[in-house]
């Protein structure tokens, strides 16, 4: 069957077509990631990355080293090289954690704190952070697990709770 000359089937094809260009698509806003989830984004990068004590890169890195590339890369945030040190910056919290949170550790009978890592997100009451662990490299675990609390210290808070930007920490990088 024929209209107008052409057969009904590419009629119809056209007709569907009109108005479905991509030209006539709704533009969609492409949303700037928070600082938060460009850490967490970050951090997770380097899962598997082999431990190496004073490593700052992906061929072998720590715990603190770690934090400090995480932090540089994703927001552009200077923070000193260890976690005693970095223990000093932004702000303690008091409530709960929230993803690009620092989380920091103490060995028993350690005078300075031993550890750190980066929240990376939270499922009701767990907490999971991702970090350089010396036996398995970079990986991610939850602060629940009896070795951590055990040796879990307290928490603190780089970024802005409006996610915008980060606290201003004072002596940064060194």
């Amino acid at each position: 069957m024929r209209f107008a000359g052409k057969p009904i089937g590419v009629l119809f094809l056209t007709i569907l077509g009109i108005g479905c260009t991509p030209k006539s698509l709704p533009k969609t806003r492409t949303e700037k990631p928070s600082p938060a989830a460009k850490v967490v984004e970050v951090a997770r990068s380097y899962i598997g990355v082999p431990y190496k004590l004073g490593g700052m890169d992906r061929k072998g890195i720590d715990c603190s080293g770690l934090v400090c590339r995480v932090y540089q890369e994703a927001v552009n945030l200077p923070l000193p090289r260890t976690a005693d040190a970095q223990a000093q910056q932004g702000q303690p919290i008091k409530g709960k954690l929230q993803p690009g949170d620092l989380v920091f550790f103490q060995e028993p009978k350690a005078k300075k704190i031993t550890h750190v890592g980066i929240v990376s997100h939270t499922a009701g009451e767990e907490v999971y952070f991702i970090h350089a662990s010396t036996s398995k490299g970079v990986r991610e675990d939850l602060l629940s697990d009896p070795h951590w609390k055990k040796r879990y210290v307290g928490a603190r808070r780089l970024l802005r709770p409006d996610a915008k930007a980060a606290l201003h920490t004072g002596q940064q990088g060194k």
